[in-house]
């Protein structure tokens, strides 16, 4: 998917979660979020995946664990739910997806803040060293 898409589709993601976050509010939790995220995103046409296991592939192998987004949209943008309390490792998880999956982009969405664009973070895939 081209760059502008892909930040097109960020976008529609940002305007879901924003709506969302209006109507419930910080501090619900992530269960709570992801079920009415989902319908947000239904109501929007958006075709998603919830909960899509990613396996993790070393040396040809798929190894005994699988990693695990809140959301696949469209195939091309993985979302995570934070909650405010871990911050770093929901990161983490989201980078580690972004890897195993092949995909460029991932979108954080921290649910404990006031304001969803305090809470709304693009992340992209880290680059392997050389």
């Amino acid at each position: 998917m081209e760059r502008s898409r892909r930040n097109s589709l960020a976008t529609q993601i940002y305007d879901a979660a924003k709506e969302v976050h209006s109507i419930t509010g910080a501090g619900v939790t992530a269960v709570v979020f992801r079920a009415c995220m989902a319908h947000e995103l239904r109501l929007r046409g958006l075709r998603f995946r919830i909960l899509p296991k990613i396996p993790v592939i070393y040396k040809g192998l798929k190894v005994d664990v699988d990693v695990f987004a809140d959301f696949l949209i469209e195939e091309e943008i993985l979302v995570m739910i934070e909650q405010g309390d871990q911050p770093d490792r929901t990161l983490a998880n989201l980078h580690t997806a972004l890897r195993f999956s092949g995909l460029e982009l991932g979108v954080l969405l921290d649910i404990s803040n006031e304001k969803m664009i305090d809470g709304f973070k693009k992340v992209q895939k880290l680059q392997k060293n050389q």
